[in-house]
């Protein structure tokens, strides 16, 4: 027996819009290799990915569609749904004003050019923490170079102040070493 919840579910299945796949693999790419194989990019073929939207936020996701059965049945705890392949309507998501630090509009982009890292289309972040999920989950390579920076940056900093501090405490005693010889 089909019921009407099934019929819907079998239409956001087929009318689900695609989306472009996830990831930076290129063609031809070198996934695994062994003595006997070497599989690439090429060789791989992938179930597709498509987009679901929250129907409370609006908000856009990208799901792979051999998870979008299991995506498309998740219920809130008053029974609505989370997910719908269709964009509900008379919903806009709230964007925010913060863009993905590898932005191409980023401030640092010539350095970050020079250091060979990714260049990332996402914008809108609400806040730097989602920001910075963002950078740690799909940009982990580029989020180890940038903290390994940082904290390089921080020890330099702390090693010029140590110096500072050093050279005014010589100053100070030199001067303190000045004045006991006047009196």
């Amino acid at each position: 027996m089909t019921t009407q919840n099934d019929v819907a579910l079998e239409e956001m299945l087929r009318d689900a819009e695609d989306a472009t796949e996830p990831g930076d693999m290129a063609s031809g790419q070198v996934i695994s290799q062994s003595a006997e194989m070497t599989m690439t990019t090429s060789q791989l073929q992938s179930a597709g990915w498509v987009y679901v939207y929250d129907t409370v936020t609006a908000d856009r996701s990208v799901v792979n569609r051999n998870m979008l059965p299991q995506q498309l049945q998740k219920q809130r705890l008053d029974g609505s749904y989370f997910f719908s392949t269709r964009k509900p309507e008379g919903i806009e998501p709230v964007m925010g004003d913060i863009n993905c630090l590898l932005h191409a509009d980023d401030p640092d982009r010539e350095k970050y050019d020079r250091m060979g890292l990714v260049t990332c289309t996402k914008i809108g972040f609400r806040n730097e923490l989602n920001r910075d999920q963002h950078l740690r989950t799909r940009h982990p390579r580029a989020y180890a170079t940038l903290e390994n920076e940082r904290v390089r940056e921080d020890r330099e900093a702390e090693r010029l102040e140590r110096m500072a501090l050093t050279e005014s405490i010589k100053a100070m005693a030199e001067s303190n070493r000045r004045g006991n010889k006047d009196a």
